[in-house]
């Protein structure tokens, strides 16, 4: 099927082959490129299309029955071979090359990372959404009433299946919070292994080409928008998303190249459901990554029309495998409450809109099979599906829009959400200078290669999705770039399974090769990782904290943890196990550090907040904001009082991370020698990891009365006095008298 199906291509791309292929088929075999009255050029496009394969002595037709088949546009003939679908085992060196780009998948996503998420003995996951999935996790391992159907809406609406599988795999391997960080810490290097194989099964599917495959694999390993999405700890839902993309993907090529009763479209049905149905119950917005199905369909129904094949029977396993994956999603939304009913029935639109574009593409190839009435027709009659059901779905299509314009849209500072191109060379940093080469009927990958490209263009979260895509188009530009500088043969379809042993010169040139196309992408990884993963001072500080509010006097003392939403899970999470949500710190915590009203926040925060986090190398904005003052220990700054509420307690040993808690602070009272006068006080403070000073001026009364609260305990000077404050009197509010 496959080579009949590319000769028939390839003729229809370049008629001016057919004489070539003709040559080829009536010479004695082996023959050689002298023996044939054809250009070099005919001849090194039929070799490179794998009608020819170069053999040790000369050339032979890889397929002569396939060959002739697809010369007579019967393609059904040349389906013989693809009858019965089986499984071949390949080589030792395939497998070993296989496990070999395989292991570097995981080295790259485990070596950068290592060390940050096993830190003393804790899993320490990366950044800071994880902790959401750990903390429901942890919750439904622990809680018996909490089952997978009542579930809060913000897990059940959001991503259900990832948190159900997490649940399940950490359940059968220990059941307890220490099982659970083990198995969301790893789960993305699986995901990355398990989508490296996809890739690999992926690339030998569409080009027959062993090699072309392993080099696939490898150029997946060094995209950094995957690697770092997939690092070790990094347990966000996108990695879980991954192997749903995969295997629909394949699915989909199985089902546009086997014959209609085999087992490999049996496999392609079931796997295309099971693609779909995971894709959309794994992420609210999963009907994203589904969608360029609809587009790969179109493009496949005016392709069967222009040759006059049935769409409608060519696309049957597809509709079949879509229904199948929007019965799934279904099931989940009515049995467990998973999903909104907008993005459950998602699937079943899609059903819908491909069903139509079939049919009309039907009426063509029976009408006139002629390619750009085809075309035409296709890309109206998808038009008119999206129409129809805006008209006949309005509520559900100003659901979607406007789940759409959030996702795509949003113009807040998270990293993931900015596009592919909001900086000069953000893109050539999480491509890693990986190149693509189109090759015609490579439709199914090049519908999804463009769809996520356009997703990435308006968030670069989606660079881990085109990884999949761009991979393998990399590994064909690689093999074909290897050969013009005679490091390999040229490319063909290997039916051995096999791949030959390059020599040591051979090798250095395909090293050398690999590092100026892809060796920004290894040097990239590193940095991308470290932008995600938990330093040894934060996660110091946190363990801090956590032993702070362990004491017996912290009972009665708020936990909560107010600091930078960028990381406020990370901290909750080790000091009070709460990890569900960072609005509050994201809604607060900028306009805190930039207010100069000291005294309303810590109105606002006492009785919620035990601790806020100052990061020093934050900016503090005006030398009078809360930010700067804190940066000074709560000293008076240029235009800003001295902080009477925030006491500094901790300080990370690289003095990034200065812990305060809020008191009601100590009030001193006294009298100085002169009336309307200005008194300086300050008290030496020794925290834990910092010793510092703590200054403020005081201005008499009329009687040389002043009156002043202060956060710290310890020996006052003021003016030419001392005055000691005790801890009591910090805590209680007490007033102390000088």
């Amino acid at each position: 099927m496959e080579t009949a199906r590319r000769v028939a291509e390839l003729v229809a791309d370049r008629p001016t082959l057919e004489a070539a292929i003709r040559a080829v088929l009536a010479a004695e075999e082996p023959f050689t490129f002298d023996e044939l009255a054809i250009d070099s050029g005919a001849f090194g496009e039929i070799v490179a299309a794998g009608v020819v394969e170069e053999t040790d002595d000369g050339y032979r037709v890889a397929d002569p029955e396939g060959v002739r088949a697809g010369l007579a546009g019967d393609v059904e003939r040349g389906e013989t071979r693809d009858r019965e679908w089986s499984i071949s085992l390949p080589d030792r060196r395939v497998v070993g090359a296989l496990a070999g780009a395989l292991a570097l998948v995981a080295l790259l996503r485990t070596v950068f990372s290592f060390g940050p998420v096993f830190q003393e003995g804790s899993v320490v996951l990366s950044a800071n959404d994880p902790y959401y999935y750990r903390y429901w996790v942890e919750q439904l391992l622990a809680t018996p009433d909490l089952t997978l159907s009542t579930l809060p809406d913000t897990v059940t609406k959001g991503e259900p299946l990832y948190v159900a599988t997490m649940w399940l795999v950490a359940s059968l391997v220990g059941g307890d919070a220490a099982a659970a960080g083990q198995v969301l810490a790893w789960f993305p290097v699986l995901s990355a292994v398990i989508s490296g194989s996809l890739v690999y099964l992926l690339a030998k599917r569409v080009t027959g080409d062993t090699r072309i495959a392993l080099a696939a694999v490898v150029f997946f390993a060094v995209v950094p928008g995957h690697a770092m999405r997939t690092s070790l700890g990094f347990a966000d839902h996108h990695a879980f998303d991954y192997p749903w993309l995969g295997a629909t993907a394949l699915s989909l090529v199985t089902l546009t190249r086997a014959e209609l009763r085999s087992r490999a479209t049996a496999l392609g049905v079931v796997g295309l459901a099971i693609g779909v149905g995971g894709q959309v119950l794994a992420w609210n917005a999963g009907p994203l990554l589904v969608a360029p199905i609809g587009l790969i369909a179109a493009g496949l129904a005016a392709v069967w029309a222009g040759r006059g094949e049935s769409p409608l029977v060519a696309g049957a396993p597809i509709l079949t495998g879509l229904l199948g994956g929007g019965g799934l999603v279904w099931l989940g939304h009515t049995a467990l409450g998973w999903h909104t009913p907008v993005v459950a029935t998602a699937p079943l639109l899609l059903v819908g809109g491909v069903a139509v574009v079939f049919g009309v593409a039907e009426v063509v190839a029976r009408v006139r099979p002629e390619p750009r009435l085809a075309a035409g027709t296709v890309l109206a009659s998808g038009l008119l599906a999206g129409g129809g059901a805006i008209t006949l779905f309005p509520d559900s299509w100003q659901t979607l829009q406007s789940r759409a314009n959030s996702a795509l849209f949003r113009s807040d500072a998270i990293a993931e959400t900015a596009g592919l191109f909001s900086d000069a060379q953000g893109w050539l940093l999480l491509l890693g200078f990986v190149r693509a080469r189109e090759e015609t009927g490579w439709l199914v990958l090049a519908g999804y290669a463009w769809s996520f490209l356009v997703l990435a263009l308006f968030q670069v979260r989606f660079v881990g999705e085109l990884a999949t895509f761009v991979a393998v188009f990399a590994g064909l530009g690689f093999v074909v770039l290897v050969e013009q500088v005679d490091a390999v043969r040229s490319p063909v379809p290997d039916d051995r399974d096999s791949v030959a042993l390059p020599d040591r010169q051979q090798m250095g040139a395909i090293a050398v090769v690999f590092l100026l196309v892809g060796g920004l992408g290894v040097l990239q990884i590193p940095i991308k990782t470290g932008q995600l993963t938990t330093p040894p001072a934060r996660y110091d500080t946190a363990d801090w904290m956590a032993a702070q509010a362990a004491q017996p006097e912290w009972d009665d003392r708020p936990e909560y943890v107010f600091s930078q939403w960028s990381y406020n899970r990370v901290y909750n999470y080790a000091v009070n196990g709460d990890s569900r949500s960072y609005g509050y710190a994201r809604a607060n915590y900028r306009s805190f550090l930039a207010s100069n009203d000291s005294e309303d926040w810590y109105d606002r925060l006492s009785g919620r907040a035990g601790f806020v986090v100052y990061p020093t190398g934050e900016e503090t904005g005006a030398p009078e904001t809360v930010g700067s003052r804190l940066a000074a220990y709560g000293s008076q700054t240029d235009g800003g009082d001295g902080l009477a509420h925030y006491r500094a307690v901790y300080e990370s040993p690289d003095g990034a991370y200065r812990v305060f808690t809020l008191v009601p602070g100590a009030t001193l009272t006294g009298t100085a020698a002169a009336a309307n006068a200005t008194v300086e006080l300050s008290v030496q403070v020794d925290g834990e990891g910092f010793e510092a000073s703590y200054e403020r001026t005081v201005q008499t009364n009329a009687t040389g009365g002043y009156s002043v609260t202060v956060p710290y305990p310890g020996t006052y000077t003021v003016g030419e006095e001392t005055v000691r404050v005790s801890e009591a009197a910090v805590v209680e509010g007490e007033t102390v008298r000088g």
